[in-house]
C-alpha cells in the first residue's frame, strides 16, 4: 500500500462569510493551498500551529486526542472550507504540532465523497456513482 497525498485549498470560512455579507473585500479572506497526507486513520481535517495562524482560525474547545505516544490534549479550532477539485466543505480544524504534515481524515473524505486508492495512490471519487459527488441522505 502507498502514500496518498492531495492538493487542497482552506480558506477561513468566516473570512467568507464576512466577504458574503460585505464587511470584508474578497482580497481579504486568508487562504492557503497545502498538500494534505491522507490519513484514514485520522478523524479530522489537521493542521500545523503555523498554518492555523496563517488562516487567522480561532480556537473553540479542547480534545483529548489518541495517538501513537499515547492520549493528548488538543485544540480544535474555527472551521475551513476545504475545496478538493470541485468539491468543497466546511470542517473545523485540530492542531497538531508544527513540522507536523497536514492530515486530511476519514470525516472530510465522507463529506467530499472521496475514496483513497491505495494501489493508484491518489483519491477518487464515488466509484459507486462513476466518480460523482453524492450527499447521504437516508431518512426512513
Amino acid at each position: 500500500m502507498g502514500t496518498i497525498y492531495q492538493k487542497a485549498q482552506l480558506d477561513n470560512t468566516a473570512d467568507l462569510l464576512a466577504y458574503k455579507s460585505g464587511n470584508l473585500t474578497q482580497d481579504m479572506i486568508r487562504k492557503v493551498e497545502i498538500e494534505f497526507l491522507v490519513d484514514t486513520g485520522a478523524s479530522m481535517v489537521c493542521l500545523p500551529g503555523d498554518l492555523i495562524q496563517i488562516l487567522g482560525l480561532q480556537p473553540l474547545y479542547t480534545r483529548p486526542a489518541i495517538t501513537a505516544n499515547g492520549t493528548v490534549q488538543t485544540k480544535v479550532y474555527s472551521p475551513v472550507q476545504l475545496k478538493i477539485w470541485d468539491r468543497e466543505c466546511n470542517m473545523e480544524v485540530m492542531e497538531l504540532p508544527i513540522g507536523t504534515p497536514p492530515l486530511l481524515g476519514y470525516l472530510a473524505l465522507e463529506t467530499l465523497d472521496l475514496y483513497p486508492n491505495p494501489k493508484k495512490q491518489i483519491l477518487e471519487g464515488n466509484p459507486d456513482y462513476n466518480g460523482e459527488m453524492r450527499i447521504y441522505l437516508l431518512v426512513a
